[in-house]
């Protein structure tokens, strides 16, 4: 009876509306992403053979993307503890990773109150016994069912889960499972706003609101990895809006190193030029010379032939990790731009001994 009242209370609203040439406003949330995680407390039965009297505990964290309307995939990482109920310790403990696919009678996008699902996964146990000796790995299965809500909290949905798990280890071993958590859909939400028939025209009207997203700087140059056209700079670098290198820039290469009187890299300056190389590479318009200085022991012309050495040695390594040679100039200055002088002490000539990035153009 009030189900049917509500009914023609919307109808009769519905038509004044119509009448008085007013629209109808409908709000719907839709995930945008079709990522989401997962964190799941579960109560283990154990295998009788296993020796083990007591229910066990455990906890998974999961991964899942929702590739097809009905279908999504989960990696799953699980952590369980059964207790033997002898003696005041635990003595058997297990480590899970493993691949579930989940099905759904309908996408578990959609604002249902519940939206179960059936699940069937790979992976693979390692099993920590209180006897060493019968520490393993191996091979397991697993299916079940579970369930999962329509928002409780902001994006929070509550998931429910059974799993029937069969591991290979030892003589074999089935252990049921139920489990009860939170799954969270990553990304962004839009609102849609339908204006449904008025007297003109029938209209539909779409609005965007997103959630802001976590702010992620992957190479830390302050420009976030969404809008950063050039990824990878190397720190200590300045950058545009784009996350592109600026010009006029100087940069000393602090970990570049030599042997006394040699221009062969060391395996530290290897590792930093690494990782030059690697932001270079994404920045094919940017030109950069590589300057070589050396301390003022020995003589001038010495020196000015030893600087260029090195820095034809960092070129060159930067070259074989894939930079290209039009971007790259090797000039040696010898000892005529000291950075300490007068040099008093092994120090001053060690921060003399230096190579130095100097950015020329984009």
């Amino acid at each position: 009876m009030l189900k049917n009242l509500a009914t023609l209370t919307l109808i009769c609203a519905s038509s004044a509306a119509l009448a008085e040439g007013e629209p109808i406003v409908r709000d719907r949330l839709v995930y945008t992403s079709n990522d989401y995680v997962s964190v799941i407390a579960s109560g283990v039965f154990p295998d009788n053979g296993r020796g083990t009297d007591n229910i066990g505990g455990g906890i998974a964290f999961m991964y899942g993307n929702q590739f097809h309307e009905l279908l999504s995939v989960e990696g799953r990482v699980a952590f369980q503890l059964f207790e033997t109920g002898r003696g005041k310790g635990s003595d058997f403990y297990q480590v899970q990773g493993g691949v579930d696919l989940t099905v759904t009678p309908w996408d578990r996008r959609d604002e249902r109150p519940i939206t179960p699902f059936a699940l069937i996964g790979i992976g693979a146990h390692s099993d920590d016994v209180a006897i060493d000796t019968r520490d393993d790995s191996s091979f397991a299965v697993n299916a079940g069912v579970g369930f999962v809500t329509a928002p409780v909290f902001h994006n929070v949905r509550i998931r429910g889960e059974a799993r029937y798990t069969y591991s290979t280890y030892r003589s074999g071993y089935g252990d049921p499972s139920v489990g009860i958590g939170v799954e969270i859909p990553l990304g962004r939400v839009r609102q849609t706003l339908t204006t449904l028939f008025t007297p003109q025209a029938t209209k539909i009207i779409e609005t965007e609101k997103e959630v802001p997203r976590p702010f992620i700087d992957t190479d830390g140059d302050t420009v976030i990895d969404e809008l950063d056209k050039c990824p990878d700079t190397p720190k200590g670098l300045k950058v545009d809006a784009e996350g592109c290198i600026l010009a006029g820039q100087l940069i000393e290469l602090r970990g570049v190193t030599f042997n006394l009187d040699e221009t062969k890299l060391r395996p530290n300056a290897q590792s930093v030029l690494d990782v030059i190389a690697k932001g270079m590479a994404g920045q094919r318009s940017l030109q950069v010379e590589i300057a070589g200085h050396t301390d003022s022991q020995g003589s001038a012309a010495y020196n000015l032939k030893l600087s260029q050495g090195r820095a034809d040695a960092v070129r060159a390594y930067l070259i074989e990790k894939g930079v290209s040679p039009d971007q790259l100039k090797a000039v040696g200055y010898g000892e005529s731009q000291l950075k300490i002088k007068p040099e008093r002490n092994q120090d001053d000539y060690l921060l003399n001994r230096r190579v130095e990035f100097r950015v020329k153009a984009r």
